[in-house]
């Protein structure tokens, strides 16, 4: 709930480490809690992460950002609090904000609850506009009429928006680059400076030419797409949402095969769960998987494709016949 997370903030003491997700969620929810634990002169360390978790060094009180439950479980310690809106199972025994506890069909960006939580207990409203990029850049917008919402309250909207594709366009063009992106935020004395970053600026424009010449394979069964996105950088996920643009009623499956390894992003506007059946199916092909309702993700071994599309398409069927 809520309360447990305030009450948590509100009794820090010591130095606390943080373990957020590597996307532009995770990473303006990271910039928020780092701007309250400096008005709190609470000491910190803090990681950018892939999700799922394969690695975490423990440490004495810990904060784990837009990181699922049953991830995020693996390497907590006994001082610990998790902020996230993926789905979960059951409640546990610790410190925990998700908005799903009370409605699981809810879909609340981890930069949201982050500046919700901390502005119950200090003055946040300088660096909302970053708890409004983060909710752009995890479309949530487009899944909850609370976040449109809160979108819709800014005037500087298509700014905000820009702000969020320079994000994500500069977390694919090179790796690692999340704590650049992560400075620039927490140096930003207004939105309008970081549009103007020539850094960033650099990184959009890159992504949009490589999306501009990719070439793309594309596969039908029934309405479901799959399309294999053929590009050194990791653009699967815009591909997906542009062929869903024109394609309201399918399931789009975009996927980028690379050496040892086969990337994943899924998105449809259907009522299919897609993060249930991209874990099912990821799991069954070795891999890892999982998501929202509309936008799902995997990873798995690059000769399991084939394997994988072919249990997708079982699943959906499976679905639609429930």
């Amino acid at each position: 709930m809520k309360e447990e997370a305030i009450e948590f903030l509100k009794n820090l003491e010591g130095e606390v480490k943080i373990i957020s997700h590597n996307d532009v969620d995770g990473i303006c929810a990271l910039a928020i809690l780092i701007n309250f634990l400096k008005k709190k002169g609470i000491r910190y360390t803090y990681e950018l992460k892939e999700v799922p978790l394969k690695e975490v060094e423990k440490a004495k009180t810990m904060i784990f950002l837009d990181i699922s439950l049953d991830n995020a479980l693996k390497f907590i310690s006994e001082n610990s609090l998790i902020i996230d809106h993926h789905q979960f199972n059951k409640k546990p025994e610790m410190p925990f904000y998700n908005p799903r506890e009370k409605d699981p069909k809810s879909y609340i960006p981890a930069s949201y609850l982050v500046y919700e939580v901390c502005s119950e207990l200090e003055n946040m409203e300088e660096i909302k506009w970053i708890a409004a990029v983060g909710v752009i850049g995890d479309k949530g917008d487009e899944n909850s009429e609370f976040c449109r919402k809160f979108i819709d309250d800014f005037e500087n909207g298509e700014e905000l928006d820009l702000i969020s594709d320079y994000i994500f366009s500069a977390t694919l063009v090179e790796h690692d680059k999340e704590y650049k992106i992560l400075d620039i935020l927490l140096n930003a004395k207004s939105s309008k400076e970081v549009v103007q970053n020539p850094y960033l600026k650099e990184c959009y424009n890159i992504i949009q030419n490589e999306i501009s010449k990719s070439n793309n394979k594309i596969e039908r069964e029934g309405n479901i797409i799959f399309v294999e996105v053929i590009s050194p950088y990791n653009i699967k996920s815009i591909i997906a949402t542009q062929i869903l643009e024109k394609n309201k009623d399918a399931i789009v499956v975009a996927y980028s095969v690379f050496e040892d390894s086969c990337n994943i992003s899924i998105r449809t506007n259907t009522e299919i769960n897609l993060g249930e059946i991209a874990k099912k199916v990821a799991e069954f092909c070795g891999g890892d998987g999982g998501g929202h309702r509309k936008a799902a993700g995997a990873r798995i071994k690059r000769d399991k494709i084939e394997v994988f599309k072919e249990e997708f398409i079982s699943e959906v069927e499976k679905f639609k016949n429930q």
